[in-house]
């Protein structure tokens, strides 16, 4: 699945993004496709992944693992993927009372403004981390997406605070055994200055950008976005992006073809 993608990352179900922290952004459409292909890729090596679910339920993800040949129930029954239900979190701090164990919510800062993302995080580090504190072989934290937590009224320094500690842990340097991918809305006909001012702190974290983009020219039957490909020049700070790609894609129901511009079957 998403060979040609891969084969640009670098990244397959055997070598998974160990030590990246890979920044999605979409705008003017839905990137969440390469947040279920990060997930099918690991759960498919049989390596471990913590979903932060801030925009979906667990059936959603389910339904569409289903489809691509990836069993999540059983991946989360036998604990190679742990599930945090932040969509769940999130209604219950809207639907419940101070009696109820607000409290103990890990998004308890959506009614408390003096509170902060440190219990999410700390949540966050349990289910990545064995009793020693460490991460067990490769594993993946997957976010999505970031922007509901601005939607919601945390700040943008908020939440990249939290991402900082989250990159700590996972992947502070290009060899650790952890990774991270994160969904971040950029729409360009949207004037939302916390979003731009989160996405602009996630490209300064990231290693790998993949910006996910509606075509100028409207909808087409047979090309139905592009995807920039970006890599974090390490080496040399002062140029933070370097190595651009470019690909064109088509969402099928089972799979996402990918091809350079101007080569897609249908023209051809």
């Amino acid at each position: 699945m998403f060979t040609e993608l891969n084969v640009i990352l670098g990244f397959d179900h055997l070598k998974p993004p160990k030590g990246q922290f890979v920044l999605i952004s979409d705008s003017l459409t839905d990137g969440s496709f390469l947040i279920h292909h990060f997930l099918s890729l690991y759960i498919k090596g049989g390596w471990k992944v913590c979903l932060l679910a801030l925009a979906q339920s667990f059936g959603h993800y389910n339904a569409v693992g289903q489809k691509l040949g990836v069993p999540l129930t059983q991946a989360r029954e036998k604990g190679q993927l742990r599930f945090i239900d932040g969509l769940k979190c999130s209604l219950q701090m809207y639907t419940c009372t101070p009696q109820e164990g607000q409290g103990e919510n890990p998004l308890r800062v959506l009614r408390d403004k003096k509170a902060t993302l440190r219990p999410l995080y700390n949540l966050v580090k349990t289910q990545v981390c064995s009793e020693e504190g460490a991460l067990e072989g490769p594993t993946l934290l997957l976010v999505d997406d970031l922007s509901v937590l601005v939607s919601l009224g945390v700040s943008a320094k908020d939440v990249s605070d939290f991402m900082h500690y989250c990159r700590v842990l996972m992947c502070p340097t290009q060899q650790s055994q952890g990774a991270i991918v994160s969904l971040v809305h950029k729409d360009a006909d949207v004037e939302d200055e916390e979003n731009s001012t989160l996405f602009r702190h996630m490209a300064y974290h990231g290693t790998v950008h993949l910006a996910v983009e509606g075509l100028s020219s409207g909808y087409s039957r047979d090309v139905h976005g592009q995807v920039t490909v970006t890599f974090r020049n390490v080496q040399d700070p002062s140029q933070p992006w370097s190595r651009k790609r470019r690909l064109q894609y088509k969402v099928e129901e089972r799979n996402v073809s990918f091809f350079a511009p101007g080569t897609s079957p249908a023209v051809l």
